[in-house]
């Protein structure tokens, strides 16, 4: 992420007093917002935006995976000035899960022909392909895995990939093999079946102009708080809505 775009989120959650994590390391996700609904504490993935168009940009390589996560997320759009030396905050839109859904549903029907394609075509693999790629072997190593696999896999999911004793030594059977020969295959297929940095349209977040979506100041943080609010009791069982314990 560009220096700017950065600090200009990092703005962003401290106006709206958001959890934040530096390092994006909580699975891809920016921040949290946790608020009290009638007794209930609950929990909000938060995917944090600026912008100084009228789109937002979004991630490169945008696939299956970030479908899946954005359809449980709120989004938290800042739009700032185009000047150069300090872009001022404009507006904010706080929107939904279902807010983002037909703007999502559309980038899932441009990608989803391309993975479905990468799933089946792994699936199709046989032990005749495990042979031309790893060559022919009654089992295989743990070094031969990850020669396949790379590292997709923690060292406790290769350590589990040992499912047979051959001598005292711990093994891959060709049957564990040719499943992970699968999953690599699906893996480099997938990256195919993306797009590089869909942009949010003008077209869709121009539909909650005038609406409460709009968060002002100078109390930014009450307003997220209450678009959370609203939905968790509209919407108390949709599983962007994580419970936590009091």
């Amino acid at each position: 992420m560009p220096v700017q775009d950065d600090e200009r989120e990092r703005e962003l959650v401290r106006m709206f007093n958001l959890d934040w994590d530096p390092a994006h390391q909580r699975a891809g996700v920016d921040a949290l917002l946790k608020i009290d609904v009638d007794g209930r504490l609950c929990q909000f993935e938060v995917e944090v935006k600026s912008s100084t168009n009228t789109t937002v940009s979004t991630a490169r390589d945008v696939g299956m995976e970030h479908i899946r996560k954005w359809r449980s997320m709120f989004f938290v759009i800042g739009f700032y000035s185009k000047e150069a030396r300090r872009p001022e905050l404009k507006h904010c839109l706080c929107l939904t899960p279902l807010d983002m859904e037909p703007w999502i549903a559309a980038i899932e029907a441009k990608i989803l022909i391309d993975f479905r394609l990468a799933i089946r075509a792994a699936k199709r693999l046989v032990l005749e392909d495990l042979h031309d790629v790893c060559g022919a072997q009654d089992s295989y190593t743990l070094h031969n895995a990850k020669q396949l696999h790379k590292q997709q896999w923690t060292s406790e999911e290769y350590a589990a990939a040992l499912d047979m004793d051959v001598n005292g030594s711990p093994r891959i059977s060709p049957t564990k093999m040719l499943d992970i020969l699968r999953l690599r295959s699906r893996y480099i297929a997938e990256r195919g079946a993306t797009l590089n940095n869909p942009h949010i349209t003008k077209a869709h977040l121009d539909t909650f102009t005038g609406t409460d979506r709009v968060v002002s100041g100078p109390n930014w943080a009450e307003g997220v708080r209450k678009i959370a609010r609203d939905f968790a009791r509209a919407y108390p069982n949709h599983p962007a809505i994580a419970t936590l314990q009091s």
